[in-house]
């Protein structure tokens, strides 16, 4: 997952840096890796974004924020980027449009899904295709392997 697909408001841990000029640049900001960071806040349309790494409040366009890997920290992870397993839902970002679509289908805070396959779940409601757009805005943590 890149540092522009981290939700606002979550931390994460940078794992790599890509290996370019610009990824250069980004280390000597103090993105390197193992690092904690959070998203502190997003344009409104959605680009660029504010990070907060070591207590220094840093705007990155989403090209420069997509060089750089990171893993959400406390076991989260959005339902694109889940593999195979059981998860428990901790977040769903969005409106109420959105949230209640969700709900619809069993998908909400605390609700549990079944990851079958990519973009393929299983909550109480039955067996849903979500999409790539929709699955990147639903924070998952793993609660079986």
């Amino acid at each position: 997952m890149s540092l522009s697909e981290v939700p606002v408001g979550f931390f994460a841990t940078i794992k790599s840096v890509h290996n370019s000029p610009a990824g250069a640049r980004l280390i000597s900001l103090g993105f390197i890796p193992g690092a904690s960071v959070k998203v502190v806040r997003a344009a409104p349309l959605g680009d660029p974004r504010v990070y907060n790494i070591m207590d220094k409040l840093i705007t990155l366009r989403n090209d420069d924020a997509n060089l750089i890997e990171v893993l959400l920290q406390d076991n989260l992870i959005n339902l694109s980027n889940a593999p195979r397993g059981i998860y428990s839902v901790v977040n769903v970002i969005g409106g109420r449009f959105f949230k209640d679509k969700m709900a619809q289908i069993g998908v909400e805070n605390g609700s549990i899904v079944e990851v079958i396959k990519p973009f393929l779940i299983k909550t109480n409601k039955g067996t849903f295709q979500v999409g790539r757009g929709m699955s990147g805005r639903i924070i998952l943590r793993r609660i079986e392997e």
